[in-house]
């Protein structure tokens, strides 16, 4: 038997009872990794060393961090009080959406919670400004992908995580700033479409009516600020200082530890580490290799780049981009950058699969598209003809984001003119 094939067939079967199943393909990858690298002469040690411990603790350590910050009210009322500064300049507000979830997604949250925060905001916002809601949504979630790659995020320290046992790190500007310029891009697209330019309502929201912040909140946002200046300006480990900050908001009574504890996505965590169980069996048994060597006996040097973006923007349709487009794809981009001798960057290839996986995560079969369907139709009712054409919308806008970041791939601006080599 060709255990190449059958690991590659064995994930994408798990890919698909996720998808047809609605169910969380991270425990099932682990149980499919057990299997199959005993099938194949995996030692047992071998099949858990898949499970990476340290990103584990890491993306626990920042997402409990931000549960305490969203517990109490923290995110929620600095978001409002941002939103409020733009005053009557209501045609500021779409580029207010994008920066302010791109902010927010960056400094921790990421890309799902940033995104159900500012995505309901937005549209709750929407209908008060009767102002496009479909728009408003798309601003936000767009800006919470944009500002998902950054070093402190799950993103960034997934990609991170992902890239060290090829030796590799000291990308994570690079790559937060290339999802940044993808997302930036698209949502001048969208911001065009719907002319976002002309934007006027009366906003509701006014400084005077919302509340200061409390003890509470001023030192959540002390703590989130010094962890960002360490992580960021002194190189120390995001997750294990989140803990530090998490415990000091614990002892002075900042926020429901209780609370902050069910925030965490514990289903993501599980889906992002069980699935690189999956692909660590699958990398032993040859099978990333037999995929890397065919994609490149369809590649060129320069056709590389533009057909792993499309290879992602696709798998993330049916699939989620933290828990299996990067596990699955990154070690692929290290062997095609092998096979091409170093022709092709690594860097590259990561930043357009990530930035186009992405782009394609606005689809109403993915977690971002869901959110804002969910957050339309919880902040009016809904027609099954309204919801139907709104799924049709988003899944186009996705397919178009992805042919942005395709087109973009192939003139290589994801490597941004060499700057950070």
């Amino acid at each position: 038997m060709d255990f190449r094939i059958i690991s590659l067939l064995v994930l994408a079967l798990v890919v698909a009872i996720g998808f047809i199943k609605k169910i969380n393909i991270g425990f099932f990858s682990i149980g499919a990794a057990f299997l199959l690298g005993m099938a194949g002469g995996v030692p047992v040690k071998a099949i858990v060393g898949g499970f990476s411990s340290s990103m584990f603790v890491t993306l626990v350590g920042v997402t409990f961090l931000f549960g305490m910050a969203s517990a109490n009210g923290t995110l929620d009322l600095f978001s409002k009080k941002v939103v409020a500064l733009v005053g009557k300049r209501t045609y500021l507000i779409p580029i207010l959406m994008f920066v302010l979830s791109a902010f927010i997604s960056a400094i921790g949250p990421g890309h799902i919670a940033a995104g159900i925060l500012m995505t309901t905001f937005a549209v709750y916002l929407a209908f008060e400004l009767k102002i496009n809601p479909m728009a408003t949504a798309l601003y936000a979630k767009l800006g919470a992908n944009a500002g998902c790659a950054s070093p402190l995020s799950l993103t960034g320290i997934l990609a991170r995580n992902l890239s060290e046992p090829y030796g590799i790190s000291g990308f994570g500007l690079h790559l937060f700033l290339t999802t940044l310029l993808s997302g930036f891009v698209f949502t001048l697209v969208v911001y065009l479409l719907y002319k976002g330019y002309k934007v006027n309502g009366d906003n509701p929201l006014k400084l005077s009516d919302i509340p200061a912040f409390n003890r509470e909140q001023k030192i959540t946002m002390a703590a989130i600020l010094v962890m960002v200046i360490f992580c960021i300006g002194f190189k120390m480990d995001t997750g294990l200082f989140a803990f530090v900050a998490a415990a000091v908001l614990i002892l002075l009574k900042c926020a429901d530890e209780k609370q902050a504890i069910r925030q965490i996505p514990w289903g993501t965590l599980m889906m992002i580490c069980g699935v690189g169980v999956l692909v660590s069996v699958i990398t032993k048994l040859g099978g990333v290799k037999l995929v890397s060597d065919f994609l490149a006996s369809l590649m060129t040097e320069a056709s590389a780049v533009p057909i792993m973006a499309a290879t992602s923007g696709i798998l993330s349709w049916v699939s989620s981009t933290t828990g299996v487009v990067m596990p699955a794809l990154y070690p692929i981009a290290h062997q095609i950058t092998g096979n091409f001798a170093g022709q092709v960057g690594y860097v590259e290839l990561i930043s357009a699969i990530t930035a186009t996986s992405f782009a394609a995560a606005i689809s109403p079969l993915s977690t971002g598209g869901a959110i804002i369907m969910s957050s339309y139709s919880a902040a009016r009712e809904t027609t099954t003809y309204e919801m139907n054409k709104m799924f049709k919308t988003l899944f186009l806008l996705s397919v178009a984001n992805v042919g942005v970041n395709v087109l973009m791939a192939a003139l290589h601006v994801f490597n941004l003119g060499g700057l950070f080599q």
